[in-house]
């Protein structure tokens, strides 16, 4: 029996090819994903901890901040040069030296543009000491003022060279200097830009705090383990300090590059999965098809004594030799995937041509357990089929077997998609709460796409027969035999259509909440976005006093309000609070209050968003105790509550003070926004020609006009949304190539009759085109249906998400139109091969076929 497997597999390898590409598509995603986020994570852990010093000082803060949250309130801890002192005394300290790191400044070579990546990989700047992870090789060490020393690599990608000039700009001001050295990195660089000054100009100029440090390093002498040095140092600094160890820095770098992997690694997987699903339908169709056609072959060998457990495990062992090819080449074009990727986010500033793709043993046995699972379980169930054939069956004329009423399937469907309906009527009505929309939501979502693949092959019967109403008056008995044959085998029809189904209706959903998210945007930015130009840092850079004092001074500028954020706690959960000026910020930015004022804000008051109020239970004079990053603690009365921003979540919500109060507990917080109204009669084209030529020497500040705002959020959301349709892309690949594999087995099992109607005078283009139309139905057929619940899914998921913003229900029919179409004419692209084979089929072989 494992001879006739094996040889079955070999005798059907055209048929299987397509099947063998879905398990492919499916298992490269998931490797592929696995060993680029492997190597991502291997590259940034092993630069840190090869980087970090033995033992590290930093000042304690009274929490750690999120990763996506630091630089943003520009606040930079320090500590007194005392501290090197008192260290340097310690028992097994060789040397301890003072730091100055900084993340929140901007290199700008002699034309005002940045030396480093303006995303990406970060520019930081240092004051020089003799560290062992760099090498200088060209040049000497800065030593006084206006001296610079920049990395090779940035040195080399920019053309700077000794003697080039360069400006420094920080949130304090500007720092021009010279180039008098480069440095290259011993353990490697993944696309970091260094710039370093002497010890004093950066206190004094980087970090705004003479004769202070960022934090110090240690090196401990030769037999003094960096534990016995770390106990030691935190017993002679006392609890004021963060001391870690070379092994515990590696370890809080490894958490962090893995919680921010983790976000993209899972969505990734994600849509792997949906891809492994899309391709078990494709798997579990085919099979299904090879079984039909070979049910006298089976019969044969049930008649010469073979079990029924022998004819499933044949079946299924054809399944596994499919499954192991499938996983093998899946997992080769993976790590192919991952190296694309890793040259990909090199455009994005990170370089990790240093580093070798990783891959763990965990990674080609996921690739493998995905791939010969869901192909042995999506054979599993035409392995029974084809084991309940009786020997009988070898004596039949007819090729398939009795298939089984569809009465009690519809019936289940039928239900399962009631109740899935309920549940998505109910998330739309009833979503007081995020927790009882999106169990509602996720309920009616898994529900009524269980039902409507169980109700498949009724739903194909009815909607393809009707799609296919027009085809007899447009192609005549060409249009009525396709129609007929679309509808002989609802089964297959509606396990082909289900693969497609499933695809577009994500497709759907995405496209009817983005468009959503779009329009309450618009609406919200129209509502409330009244400066008439906005200021801001890019990747987190706060705005100086420099950029500040040259817009105030721009003629027909009337007011500028600030903005700046803080990092703060409340119950353990980090938030945002910002500070604005109350005295303009009604111009500015229009706060939509419920209740309160910015009279309120302006009194010291807290005001926070609607959604944000429920959730923390939070009304008009409740008292908020927030513990800021510096170690401050206050206690805010809530005062004014506004509607919630579009998009924004609980921990993306509105906490909002004036300047004044946030200068209270967080005085180190830097302008981050800047908004600008111009004076009644102002001439805006000098304005915006005074604004461009004023921060023409600074790149990391960013200034749009309504327009441009406007079009930067809605930008990024079409951004998600492209790469989310390219993810789907993939799935919606398989799903035609189920179309292709349903068309080429269904046109092998109808042979004979093809030769019949060629030798009745049907011609070939006849044939083809029989083909083609009988594509087009089940390809539409999946699009509809696909796209119906996906509008079903999006109306509903709108109507949970208002309480977030997102408070417009937009439907893109021209999105919709268009994948719809598209859907046709890749059914038509399906055809093509089935429908030349069929074309090309020899008329007396073909009526010869049994």
């Amino acid at each position: 029996m494992f001879e006739a497997s094996f040889r079955n597999f070999l005798a059907h390898k055209g048929r299987m090819a397509l099947s063998t590409l879905a398990v492919l598509l499916g298992v490269a995603f998931v490797s592929g994903t696995l060993v680029f986020s492997d190597t991502i994570n291997v590259a940034f852990t092993g630069i840190a901890g090869s980087t970090a010093a033995d033992v590290t000082i930093k000042p304690k803060q009274a929490f750690t901040p999120e990763v996506e949250d630091r630089g943003l309130s520009g606040e930079v801890p320090a500590l007194p040069a005392s501290v090197v002192a008192k260290v340097s005394t310690v028992p097994g300290v060789r040397a301890a030296h003072g730091q100055v790191s900084l993340q929140t400044l901007t290199v700008v070579d002699r034309a005002g543009k940045p030396v480093g990546a303006t995303t990406g990989a970060p520019t930081l700047g240092q004051n020089w000491y003799d560290d062992p992870q760099v090498r200088l090789v060209q040049g000497h060490a800065p030593t006084g003022a206006g001296e610079l020393v920049i990395d090779q690599a940035s040195a080399e990608h920019k053309d700077i060279r000794l003697g080039d000039p360069l400006n420094i700009l920080t949130p304090t001001g500007s720092t021009p200097g010279t180039v008098v050295g480069i440095v290259a990195f011993r353990s490697g660089n993944p696309g970091v830009t260094m710039v370093y000054t002497d010890t004093a100009t950066a206190q004094r100029q980087l970090l705004g705090k003479p004769g202070q440090f960022t934090g110090v390093t240690v090196d401990t002498t030769p037999g003094t383990s960096h534990t016995t040095a770390q106990t030691r140092i935190k017993a002679a600094l006392g609890d004021g300090y963060s001391v870690a160890t070379k092994e515990e820095q590696a370890q809080t770098a490894a958490q962090q590059i893995s919680s921010f992997l983790s976000v993209v690694t899972l969505a990734l997987l994600g849509f792997a999965a949906l891809a492994v699903l899309v391709g078990a339908f494709l798997i579990l169709n085919t099979f299904a098809m090879l079984v039909a056609q070979r049910t006298r072959e089976l019969g044969l060998l049930r008649a010469l004594g073979a079990g029924r457990g022998q004819v499933m495990r044949a079946v299924l062992t054809e399944a596994l030799l499919l499954g192991v090819i499938g996983s093998t080449l899946g997992l080769g074009t993976g790590i192919g995937l991952a190296t694309g990727l890793k040259s990909l986010i090199s455009g994005f500033g990170v370089d990790l041509s240093g580093t070798a793709l990783v891959i763990n043993p965990l990674t080609p046995v996921a690739a493998y357990a995905v791939g010969v699972l869901v192909t042995v379980v999506a054979a599993y169930l035409p392995a029974r089929r084809a084991a309940r054939i009786s020997p009988m069956a070898a004596l039949r004329e007819a090729a398939a077997p009795p298939t089984r009423p569809l009465g009690p399937r519809t019936a289940l469907g039928t239900a399962l998609l009631l109740a899935g309906g309920a549940a998505l009527a109910g998330a739309a009505e009833y979503h007081d709460t995020l927790v009882t929309g999106a169990g509602l939501l996720g309920g009616g979502i898994l529900a009524t796409l269980i039902a409507l693949v169980i109700l498949g092959p009724a739903l194909s019967r009815a909607v393809v027969y009707g799609l296919g109403a027009v085809y007899p008056r447009l192609f005549g008995a060409v249009g009525r035999m396709s129609r007929l044959n679309a509808v002989r085998n609802p089964r297959r029809t509606g396990a082909t259509a289900g693969a497609l189904m499933i695809s577009l209706s994500l497709v759907g959903a995405v496209a009817v909440l983005a468009a959503s998210l779009t329009t309450s945007v618009d609406r919200d930015v129209d509502s409330t976005f009244g400066a008439d130009y906005v200021l801001s840092g890019n990747g987190a850079t706060p705005i100086g006093q420099e950029v500040t004092a040259k817009v105030r001074a721009i003629p027909g500028i009337q007011t500028v309000t600030r903005q700046r954020y803080a990092v703060a706690h409340l119950n353990g959960y980090q938030l945002v609070l910002s500070g604005v000026d109350v005295a303009t910020v009604d111009r500015a930015v229009k706060p939509q209050y419920l209740t309160g004022s910015t009279a309120d804000v302006a009194a010291g008051k807290l005001m926070v968003d609607q959604t944000t109020a429920n959730a923390d239970h939070l009304a008009i004079g409740s008292k908020v105790e927030l513990h800021f990053l510096n170690g401050n603690v206050g206690t805010l009365t809530v005062g004014a509550i506004s509607k919630p921003p579009a998009g924004a979540g609980k921990d993306g919500g509105s906490w909002e003070v004036s300047l004044d109060t946030l200068n209270r507990f967080a005085p180190e917080a830097r302008d981050f926004t800047l908004y600008l109204n111009t004076a009644p009669g102002a001439d805006r084209k000098r304005v915006q020609a005074a604004l461009d030529a004023a921060l023409a020497g600074y790149p990391q500040v960013s200034a749009q006009s309504q327009a441009d705002y406007k079009k930067q959020i809605t930008g990024q959301v079409d951004t998600v949304l492209y790469l989310v349709y390219a993810l789907l892309g993939l799935a919606i690949v398989i799903a035609v190539l189920g179309v292709v594999n349903t068309l080429a087995l269904s046109v092998i099992e109808r042979t004979r009759e093809i030769g019949l109607l060629r030798a009745i005078g049907t011609s070939r283009s006849q044939v083809g085109r029989l083909i083609r139309l009988e594509s087009v139905l089940i390809s539409v057929h999946g699009a509809l249906l696909g796209l119906g619940l996906g509008l079903a899914w999006g109306i509903a998921g709108q109507k949970v998400l208002a309480l977030y913003g997102i408070t417009a229900l937009s439907i893109p029919w021209t999105t919709i139109l268009a994948v719809l179409a598209g859907s046709a004419l890749a059914g038509l692209a399906a055809a093509v091969l089935p429908a030349t084979k069929a074309a090309r089929m020899p008329v007396l072989g073909a009526v010869a076929t049994s």
